[in-house]
């Protein structure tokens, strides 16, 4: 069970990158509202890219449900005495089909200025918890004293502040995007609004901000205490670069106004940072435990 846990992983980060690049490139309602299908079939014009994009989308649904089920059902048949097992497989199904039907919805209401915002929410919720089941699945383990154990301890509380940081910065900055509220600040014209005034989009974007500012603040920390007690130290490095080029590609997108590409590689590396996250939240819960005294 632990390789197959490794590719449901994988298969979802997939299937999430494949959602941002529908999001980025506004390809949401290029197959029209006949959910599963695309305008009605089976095997739609291809010719158009929005299509292709979106429709690629729907097709990996069916294939990251039926991993995610034989996954959560074979961990919990192997594994069902473990608690910490029992409980992410558990929630790895629950949330599958909320954001299943919350994705359906979305395309079923004709994507609804916000909407996504929910989608965007469940699919990192999801990929977390498949990472930490993962984690949860491997019995390999590191032993630690009482003293390493206060140590180490110093680091996962840097570690967690700015990774609660990150989690509600990054369903900010996807309200901030499908309520519309980027395009009011950018002056970029857009079919429907969730957020019209100026003055509340800006309060959105500087909360993100701050909240931007706050998660490098604690990765930085964070890189500190974890080179000092030599535990996760290329993940620390790795979390800490992605959040800099996330903050990067921000910066990008509001000076250039540029919401497609640069938006891509936005919500690319946003996900691909969440992975590493939980990558660092699974080795502190799963893979330490104290030194027989």
């Amino acid at each position: 069970m632990k390789k197959f846990s490794i590719l449901t992983t994988a298969v979802t980060f997939l299937a999430l990158i494949l959602g941002n690049l529908v999001v980025a490139t506004d390809s949401g309602d290029a197959c029209g509202t006949s959910w599963p299908f695309c305008n009605g079939n089976v095997i739609p014009d291809f010719t158009n890219y929005h299509v292709l994009i979106e429709y690629s989308h729907r097709l990996m649904v069916p294939l990251l449900i039926m991993l995610t089920g034989i996954n959560a059902i074979g961990a919990l048949y192997k594994h069902r005495k473990r608690r910490s097992v029992f409980t992410l497989a558990i929630l790895s199904l629950v949330v599958l089909v909320l954001q299943s039907l919350i994705g359906g919805f979305n395309v079923l209401l004709g994507t609804p200025p916000g909407f996504t915002t929910f989608d965007v929410t469940f699919s990192q919720l999801l990929l977390i918890i498949l990472v930490l089941l993962s984690y949860s699945l491997h019995a390999e383990s590191v032993e630690l004293s009482r003293t390493s154990r206060e140590s180490i301890s110093m680091s996962y509380r840097a570690f967690m502040l700015g990774f609660g940081v990150y989690v509600a910065q990054v369903i900010l900055g996807a309200f901030f995007k499908h309520s519309r509220a980027s395009n009011v600040l950018l002056d970029v014209p857009a079919i429907e609004y969730l957020i019209t005034s100026e003055y509340l989009a800006k309060i959105i974007y500087s909360l993100h901000w701050v909240a931007t500012f706050v998660v490098i603040v604690a990765a930085i920390w964070f890189v500190i205490y974890a080179t000092r007690f030599k535990y996760h130290v290329t993940l620390s490095w790795l979390y800490l670069i992605s959040l800099l080029l996330n903050a990067v590609v921000g910066f990008v997108i509001v000076v250039t106004g540029n919401l497609v590409e640069a938006s891509s590689i936005h919500m690319l590396l946003s996900t691909v940072t969440m992975t590493i996250g939980a990558s660092i939240l699974g080795g502190y819960w799963f893979k330490l435990r104290r030194k027989p005294a």
